[in-house]
């Protein structure tokens, strides 16, 4: 894999900019937009950098299942049909809101996986490490990056956990609703 597709791929992996992906590669956002469009080579610097990240594709990204919706029948009570159309409608509008979190999460979950890795791949601090050296502005990134991902997991989590239970039961009365349509006398 060319450095321009690992780089593309690793920054969809942990939802990294050119920006915050060169400060861990000690590139800047400009040297990475060339480099992910092959017009400049990736330099020797910042390979061990791009290693420490791990091979691309290798998050593990939670599938949301599709909402399972019933038919709506052409005939029946007007107020049970209009309630059913209902449902479905607001089962689909609350799945479409889940995809986008739970992909945040995803994402959160990916920067505290690969913490530890990036943590390991950093030398001990030197006391003559100066604060401006770009391994000090790798420490600072990293903190920074390990703190925002367990500040906004747990809240994250809980966002996507409330909306998958809404989710599910607007499914759920849609397909009770529909079951009792179904047996429902013809008039």
């Amino acid at each position: 894999m060319s450095h321009a597709a690992q780089l593309c791929a690793l920054r969809n992996d942990f939802a990294f900019s050119q920006q915050t992906l060169g400060h861990w590669l000690g590139l800047s956002r400009v040297q990475v937009a060339r480099i992910e469009a092959g017009c400049d080579p990736l330099p020797r610097h910042a390979r061990p950098w791009l290693r420490a990240l791990g091979p691309p594709g290798a998050r593990r990204w939670t599938l949301v299942p599709p909402v399972v919706l019933p038919a709506i029948p052409l005939t029946g009570a007007v107020p049970l049909l209009a309630r059913l159309a209902e449902c479905c409608y607001q089962a689909q509008r609350l799945h479409l809101q889940l995809v986008p979190q739970q992909a945040q999460v995803d994402t959160l979950r990916a920067h505290l996986a690969v913490g530890p890795g990036l943590q390991a791949a950093l030398p001990p601090v030197d006391a003559a490490e100066a604060a401006h050296s770009p391994m000090a502005r790798r420490r600072r990134w990293l903190t920074r990056l390990l703190e925002a991902a367990t500040d906004e997991l747990g809240p994250a989590a809980t966002a996507v956990t409330l909306l998958a239970a809404r989710c599910h039961a607007w499914q759920s009365e849609a397909a009770w609703l529909a079951a009792s349509l179904a047996t429902e006398p013809e008039a």
